[in-house]
């Protein structure tokens, strides 16, 4: 069976969340499913070697520390892949993904991230990863291979697809219809589905209308869908996030960075408040 859903792994614990979802993804909709192990460079060394690193660029210059970093951690790469495809194997999850192993270090993660996000149809992810994955994941996979990225914050409620619930953000924008279209096989499945719009005071109304759009849904994808229509708080995404927790949702499926990412980092926005607070299972597209 052909892949279709990469995760990206550190082999922590607390990535069993994101190993339970990418497990119930492949079962519930018959895909294949892959597990890679990454770490930036600087993750795998010990505190010792992070000390030598740091002494290098101080007495040696950069050139000469970079060049020790490469070789120290392609060398405890070999050890911290040992060690996490232990840890996956231990999970039940790994029944239902194959381990692929690690990516080369040598390569950047750059690079490697783009290239799973033009060739995977999702990738999933944990909110446990390291902050420099996280940020790589989020400009190559999203911004640049403009594929979905799932971020997982906790293992799903349910056991199985067809008893999930999930909430679908919506508000007429390109990432919040790329969200939705990535989404479909799996709203299709689901036990149901809540349509969130909010409404700001004295704004025009949305077109379509969250009825629209669930009538849509139903009429055309046979989703069974629900929709809500919220009033806005003093803070609409703690307003979505709270909707969610009080549903006993699974999965949120909201567009990323429909102002641009420069905006959302300095003013804030959706995106930024829920991969900054992290309190939902997020399906993310831009």
């Amino acid at each position: 069976m052909a892949t279709n859903i990469s995760m990206i792994y550190g082999g922590t614990e607390a990535e069993t969340g994101a190993l339970n979802f990418t497990a119930l993804l492949a079962a519930g909709l018959d895909l294949g499913a892959e597990c890679r192990y990454i770490r930036d460079a600087l993750g795998t060394l010990t505190s010792d070697q992070r000390e030598n690193y740091r002494n290098l660029i101080e007495l040696g210059g950069w050139s000469q520390a970079q060049e020790y970093l490469s070789d120290t951690a392609q060398a405890r790469l070999v050890e911290c892949s040992k060690q996490a495809e232990a840890a996956f194997h231990r999970t039940p999850s790994s029944a239902h993904i194959a381990w692929r192993g690690a990516f080369n270090l040598a390569s950047p993660i750059a690079k490697a991230l783009s290239e799973l996000g033009f060739t995977r149809d999702l990738i999933v992810a944990s909110f446990a990863l390291p902050s420099g994955v996280q940020d790589a994941l989020l400009r190559q996979v999203l911004l640049v291979a403009g594929a979905p990225l799932a971020v997982i914050h906790a293992p799903p409620r349910k056991s199985t697809l067809d008893e999930m619930g999930v909430v679908l953000a919506w508000k007429p924008s390109a990432a919040a219809t790329h969200a939705l279209r990535y989404a479909l096989p799996l709203l299709r499945k689901v036990a149901r589905v809540h349509l969130v719009t909010i409404e700001e005071p004295g704004a025009p109304k949305l077109e379509p209308s969250a009825k629209t759009l669930a009538d849509t849904l139903l009429e055309v994808h046979r989703v069974t869908i629900e929709p809500h229509v919220l009033r806005a708080a003093d803070d609409p995404a703690a307003q979505l996030a709270d909707f969610y927790r009080d549903i006993g949702a699974d999965l949120l499926v909201m567009g990323a960075y429909s102002q641009s990412r420069l905006q959302e980092m300095l003013f804030g926005g959706f995106t930024k408040y829920f991969l900054t607070k992290p309190r939902c299972n997020l399906l993310l597209a831009h």
